[in-house]
Order: structure tokens, then sequence, then C-alpha cells
């Protein structure tokens, strides 16, 4: 059961490490596209369409500063207790409820 906890563990951390970059890669393509437009506005004639839209940048580029996971310091994340049913595919053949 010991080995079984440590292995789920494991696969919880690369469960972990996965759904970070996964968000890194979705804030670093909103950035992207974030620059883009900030190009295109900064190409628009003064007047309230480019003031709406410099209000919108101002928003997006502030929304996709805080889905960057990049911006806070990285730490292993607090594995949960494991239930019987989690423990499942760590066991082989054994049960987790007993032999």
């Amino acid at each position: 059961m010991e080995g079984a906890r440590v292995r789920y563990a494991e696969a919880y951390r690369v469960r972990h490490l996965e759904a970070q970059e996964a968000a890194w890669r979705h804030a670093t393509r909103l950035t992207e596209y974030v620059s883009a437009v900030r190009t295109r506005i900064e190409a628009m004639p003064p007047g309230k369409a480019r003031t709406e839209a410099e209000a919108w940048i101002s928003w997006a580029a502030d929304t996709v500063e805080r889905l960057d996971p990049l911006e806070t310091p990285p730490q292993l994340p607090d594995i949960p207790e494991p239930r019987a049913d989690d423990l499942k595919p760590f066991l082989g053949h054994w049960s987790p409820y007993g032999p």
C-alpha cells in the first residue's frame, strides 16, 4: 500500500506539472494575441474607438498576467489523501480494500 501511495503522489505531481505547462502555453498564446492587438491599437487614430480598445487591452493584459503560472514561484502541490479507488491503478492485481 505504501508503494501505491508513493506512485499515486508522483502521478498527482505529474498531472499538476502537465496542467501548469498547459496553462503556460495558453497564457503565452494569449500574450502574443494581446501584443498583436496592441500593435493594431497603436495605429488607430485618437478617439472613442481607440480609447475603448486601450481599456480592453489593459484588461486583457492584466487577465493574461493572472493566468500565467510563471507569475508566481513554482511549488510542489499538496497531495490529497488518496481514496481506495485512487490507489487501484497503482496496486497491480492487489485490492485497496484488503485481501
